[in-house]
């Protein structure tokens, strides 16, 4: 540890480590596995750069899903004149060369990659001539389908530690409960010993919470607390930043306010990032994509303007105030009209189960390439079949970890744009007479100055294997011959003993079951969003609250934290959810006459609840048309029950939908007040001190 002590001082620049920094950091360089949970802020990134400085040879491997995350952290350590690099897709073709290059001659310290990097056919050749001596896994919940932010990509990370012979593996977190905790170390072989963590109570921050039902509402209240001080405002909405940006701008706060959400362009991401990095008075108003990598230890406030969705999205984005230990302000507003849209978010990702079903077919009947794997474009299937991207990530993780029927192995591009770096370079690939080589070019595209390889055409012409032949151009590329750019990605999945089931019934039965759990998912969604209106109105200290639920039980005092809401009123606050009312009949008929499908009640009920879908867009029944979102105020599960019982009516067939004239709707349009009907069945009652009546 002596040396790593010594890197922390002269490197970084700390006389100290916190936390469990070192003890973790001890652990590793003892060649054991670890998992550290630190709150936002708490240092998680030392405990897997100090080692990569300190073990003599090999790489250190960081998986992280955030490319400007990635990039801040390279930033840094390039600054601090340590080798590190990220190898995502905005690099440049040089820049990329250069990194792999790097890596290839054992110069690169650490190297930073997307979880979904893994499936390179490029990286894993790459990384197959690198030893990986420790390899670090950012955001590690992913891997937990206990999980709020699963990811079915983050499976794969055991598979290549396992595969490439990692030496020791580190996981790390902000936001884990035990259950999560427990899939991380049952994925990682971590032994209890080898859990670090630190209660997510942090004394110096108050817990706030505010209610309010309009946005007018809200910024009444905001204003006055907007001091001279660094703040983040969340929002939920990309619209919804740009919207109270201007209100904020045209209360007096031009000089100050700045937005940010992932639809700007990445230059005024990044312009915004570092005036607000360098500022100790503005006021960024954000969606979620702001705040990864922010390590600015004097932000005063960080305010919920709208609520979050989940109490791990909440505990993380309040961990960003007061790091320099001072008191800061963390303040939720709860306003009726926002859960709809929570609510949504959750809904969205359910598709029909006849689609699952015709999606299981084509999977069920494809034949095996000459390889013996299947391969897919789910880009296309997510069109095809009317279900999201992440859910069929979801689903094809289903067929391999529960069924056994296929196993994930790495994907594969189609094409390959092919650019000699010089004249004497384009010689040299023209002086491969190998049969891969010889066959690339017999039938590759020439453009001019490039050329276009569709490498399973040119199996199939030439009778070569397909993965031969991308090798082939990767090898041209590592050797410094060319720049290539692949595209048209395709999923791999090698068949596996168990063979999947052809017949029809056998795949209702599997669609059943798997829209079973894409219907649980849904509703353990919506009920994080009552886990967060629970801790917010709940007659108990907050920060007591969210340590429990994170397994931090007996971190806060017993007399409370003596900030929250709760310790300083001695009372949760009394909230009421907007009223869900019953099916209105004219908009009910509004949407059918809208839209003539009547094969998918889900799509119907989607379309007037305000949730996308591929084949909604493709309808343009989605964002753009004016009664997308016009029934937002009725219980979700309500029009789906209507809608089916229309779709019965004519045995689940669809008809052409008539022309309609499309404008796109604004965010204040999608609120509607009307109570017609009365109240129907209500997902959330109300909230008054905690307890629901």
């Amino acid at each position: 540890m002596d040396k790593a002590r010594q890197v922390l001082k002269d490197v970084f620049g700390f006389p100290n480590f916190r936390l469990s920094q070192e003890q973790a950091i001890s652990r590793l360089l003892a060649d054991d596995n670890a998992l550290v949970v630190f709150p936002t802020g708490g240092g998680k990134s030392l405990v897997y750069q100090i080692p990569a400085l300190c073990l003599e040879s090999g790489i250190t491997l960081v998986i992280s899903p955030l490319i400007s995350l990635m990039k801040d952290q390279v930033s840094s350590l390039v600054s601090r004149g340590v080798k590190a690099a990220s190898l995502d897709s905005t690099l440049s073709a040089d820049m990329a060369s250069w990194v792999k290059k790097e890596v290839m001659s054992g110069q690169m310290k650490l190297l930073y990659v997307a979880p979904d990097r893994l499936n390179n056919e490029n990286f894993l050749e790459m990384m197959s001539h690198v030893k990986v001596n420790l390899l670090a896994v950012d955001e590690a919940h992913c891997i937990s389908q206990w999980g709020a932010s699963f990811r079915p990509e983050y499976l794969k990370i055991a598979r290549f530690c396992e595969e490439q012979d990692v030496e020791r593996v580190l996981c790390l977190t902000a936001t884990a409960t035990p259950e999560v905790v427990n899939d991380i170390c049952r994925s990682f072989f971590i032994k209890k010993e080898g859990v670090f963590r630190t209660p997510v109570f942090r004394p110096n921050l108050a817990l706030r919470v505010e209610v309010a039902d309009t946005l007018d509402a809200k910024l009444n209240i905001l204003v006055p607390m907007l001091k001279e001080e660094p703040i983040i405002v969340y929002v939920t909405l990309q619209k919804q930043a740009e919207t109270v940006a201007e209100a904020l701008a045209l209360r007096g706060f031009r000089d100050r306010v700045l937005v940010y959400h992932a639809g700007l362009p990445a230059p005024q991401r990044q312009e915004v990032q570092d005036k607000f990095m360098s500022s100790e008075r503005h006021v960024v108003v954000c969606t979620i994509a702001f705040g990864m990598g922010i390590d600015k230890s004097s932000i005063r406030q960080v305010i919920h303007l709208f609520m979050p969705k989940t109490l791990e999205n909440y505990s993380q984005e309040i961990g960003r105030a007061g790091r320099d230990g001072l008191r800061s302000t963390c303040t939720m507003f709860l306003s009726a009209p926002d859960i709809p849209i929570l609510e949504g978010f959750s809904r969205g990702d359910t598709c029909a189960k006849r689609d699952l079903q015709l999606w299981l077919q084509e999977v069920a009947m494809k034949a095996p390439g000459k390889d013996g794997t299947l391969d897919f474009n789910l880009y296309e299937q997510s069109k095809q079949y009317d279900i999201r991207s992440n859910v069929l990530g979801l689903s094809y993780a289903s067929l391999e970890l529960e069924y056994g029927f296929i196993r994930a192995i790495t994907p594969f591009y189609t094409t390959y744009e092919i650019s000699p770096r010089g004249s004497s370079e384009r010689a040299s690939v023209f002086k491969d007479r190998t049969k891969e080589g010889v066959a690339i070019r017999k039938y590759w595209r020439d453009k001019g100055d490039k050329f276009e390889s569709n490498v399973v055409d040119t199996a199939a012409s030439s009778g070569l294997d397909r993965s031969d032949l991308a090798k082939t151009i990767s090898r041209w590329e590592f050797s410094g011959y060319v720049q290539i750019k692949p595209s048209q990605v395709r999923a791999r999945y090698a068949l596996l003993d168990n063979p999947m089931p052809k017949s029809g019934d056998a795949l209702k039965q599997i669609a059943t079951k798997m829209f079973a759990e894409l219907r649980k998912r849904e509703e353990d969604g919506v009920a994080k969003i009552k886990e967060v209106l629970n801790l917010a109105t709940d007659d108990d200290c907050i920060p007591r609250s969210l340590s429990n639920y994170f397994g931090g039980e007996d971190t806060v005092p017993d007399e409370g934290c003596g900030l929250c809401s709760f310790c300083t009123t001695g009372q949760g606050v009394t909230f009421t959810p907007q009223p869900i009312v019953a099916v209105d009949r004219r908009r009910l008929s509004a949407i059918l006459g809208a839209c003539g499908e009547r094969d998918d009640p889900r799509l119907l009920a989607r379309m007037a609840f305000g949730i996308t879908s591929p084949r909604l867009t493709a309808l343009k029944c989605s964002t753009s048309h004016p009664l997308f979102g016009s029934m937002v105020d009725t219980d979700f599960n309500a029009l789906l029950h209507h809608f089916d019982e229309e779709c019965k009516k004519v045995g689940y067939k669809s008809a052409l939908p008539p022309p309609v004239t499309a404008t796109k709707r604004t965010y204040s349009q999608t609120k509607t007040t009307s109570s017609r009907g009365g109240r129907g069945g209500s997902s959330y009652g109300s909230y008054k001190r905690g307890r629901r009546f």
